[in-house]
């Protein structure tokens, strides 16, 4: 787990709290059980009066509250942790060159760690220094249960190893099945037309339920090493409580050389030194889960950027062009109908610059080929500077995050600044309405929100980030009169000092263009305004 503990370190402030929280928690599992011990022995050899019984179970009762304080101090910094560790993931990878799906990556895999900081990382402390305590007090009140404790104990961890190592193939295994899955998936409902046209829909259901079923096969398997490794925890604890309470059991009633609160609190305290320990070989299954997920992480960062990375960076480039295709070719593997063949396309600076024609003729492709999403086949794509871009699209992605984080896309900006751009797009009043406003959770599971409100939240990101060139792929699609409005004055006001490329029909959008490219039959004409009308045809 060097993977997962390496982010987490330049948190160590968090994790001296953990291990506090920790430690004091110790502290009150081993007076609690040690006091409680010594009630039920004032109730059934001493005998003591009822008013001072009601005095010890006050005095119970208080330490009963610390110990869930701390316990829930540690589980806090726990979730501090996570969040603070997947923040810094996303930021990394937000940016990175990989022909892995980032949408699976930035979603399935982040979470996928979460899990570690959250539930693994406050439980080791937890396990490691509750039996700690625990053992040193018995070898002060009855030595021999300390020992058997010690014999026995390092068994649980033994099975956990065996059964977390095959978790984490498993985990590992499943994700790599999920982000195949999703890629066939979106590559198959691309070219859902010509699959209906070649009769070839029937195959491709089947080839979708195969893939779909082996993705549930390898959750069954991670679900069931989690099951089998329950239930052989659950069986060595019990097996060591039985050892502890037959050798107390012995020494008290046979051999009557150990007192009635000895046995007590030996017989108390052996539990929870087991269910420490038994704990953490459940968080460790999870932990070994969340290795699986980070592998495929690293795996990103380990990837040679240089077998996607095409665009050249051009310094030589005409004095009016940002963006040149010199000769680019390019054919989906699965897709026969469609191909680009020798395109030769040069992109203006500070122009608007319109991609149009019929649906399936391949403009979001010739995009993609742009960004350096897609690599063409033959010939190059060239960049006259490094250029930041940003991207529109017709189906605009939340993460299960803050208002914040999705409008930054977990970059560090000015909360001003940010409050300034949602007021810009429209979303500030919406946003104060939340109830943690900008810190709001939204997304699955969290607030909802709408369709519009998702674009703006995209055309914020957009604001934001300031970009060289802009990417709007059917903006207004789908969009009410306001939201569609917005977007329009926000093209025309890039329109003055940035580099703007955009995939549309409507009439509102195009008539601000300078430039206009029409692609047909996978070829590209350069024509004049088409406008004519309320849309183009």
């Amino acid at each position: 787990m060097k993977e997962l503990t390496k982010y987490s370190n330049r948190y160590k402030s968090i994790q001296i709290c953990m291990f506090l929280a920790s430690l004091l928690l110790s502290l009150t599992v081993v007076f609690q059980n040690i006091y409680l011990g010594k009630i039920i022995n004032q109730m059934l050899v001493v005998k003591s009066g009822y008013q001072q019984l009601t005095i010890w179970l006050m005095i119970l009762l208080i330490v009963l509250l610390l110990r869930a304080s701390f316990n829930y101090l540690n589980q806090l910094f726990g979730q501090k942790l996570s969040f603070k560790v997947k923040q810094d993931v996303r930021e990394q990878l937000i940016n990175k060159d990989t022909k892995q799906s980032k949408v699976t990556i930035l979603t399935e895999a982040v979470e996928g760690i979460h899990s570690f900081y959250e539930s693994y990382l406050p439980q080791l402390f937890k396990s490691t220094i509750i039996p700690i305590a625990i053992i040193v007090t018995l070898f002060f009140i009855h030595w021999p249960s300390a020992l058997i404790m010690m014999i026995t104990a390092p068994f649980i961890p033994l099975f956990y190893i065996v059964f977390g190592l095959r978790t984490r193939d498993k985990a590992k295994d499943q994700m790599q099945s999920l982000n195949q899955f999703a890629s066939e998936f979106v590559d198959l409902t691309k070219g859902l037309v010509s699959l209906k046209l070649f009769n070839k829909t029937e195959e491709t259901e089947e080839k979708i339920y195969q893939s779909s079923t082996s993705f549930r096969d390898l959750t069954m398997e991670i679900l069931r090493s989690a099951f089998l490794s329950g239930l052989m925890l659950e069986f060595i604890s019990m097996l060591g409580i039985g050892i502890v309470a037959l050798e107390v059991g012995l020494r008290l009633i046979v051999f009557n050389d150990i007192s009635f609160l000895v046995a007590v609190i030996s017989l108390l305290l052996a539990p929870e030194f087991y269910n420490a320990i038994k704990d953490l070989g459940q968080a460790f299954h999870t932990g070994k889960q969340s290795e699986g997920y980070i592998e495929i992480i690293e795996d990103i960062h380990k990837e040679d950027a240089s077998h996607n990375k095409i665009i050249k960076i051009n310094h030589k480039m005409a004095n009016e062009d940002i963006i040149q295709l010199d000769n680019v070719s390019f054919q989906y593997t699965n897709r026969e109908d469609f191909s680009f063949d020798q395109i030769n396309l040069n992109i203006k600076e500070n122009k608007h610059t319109a991609i149009i024609g019929p649906s399936g003729a391949g403009k979001s492709t010739l995009v993609k080929i742009m960004l350096n999403e897609l690599n063409p086949n033959k010939g190059t794509v060239s960049y006259k500077k490094e250029l930041k871009i940003g991207y529109l699209s017709q189906r605009p992605y939340i993460f299960s995050a803050s208002v914040k984080e999705n409008v930054t896309m977990f970059q560090h900006y000015d909360e001003h600044f940010i409050h300034q751009i949602l007021d810009k797009v429209g979303l500030k009043e919406k946003v104060e309405q939340l109830s943690q406003g900008i810190h709001t959770m939204i997304g699955d599971g969290y607030e909802m929100i709408s369709g519009g409100e998702m674009r703006r939240i995209e055309l914020a990101r957009l604001l934001l980030m300031d970009p060289d060139v802009v990417v709007f792929d059917e903006p207004t699609t789908g969009l009410d009169i306001k939201t569609e409005q917005l977007i329009v004055d926000t093209i025309n006001e890039f329109a003055h000092n940035k580099t703007i490329i955009t995939i549309a029909h409507r009439k509102e959008v195009l008539k601000y263009a300078d430039h206009f490219i029409e692609l047909r039959d996978g070829r590209i004409n350069h024509i004049d305004n088409p406008l004519q009308g309320g849309a183009y045809k």
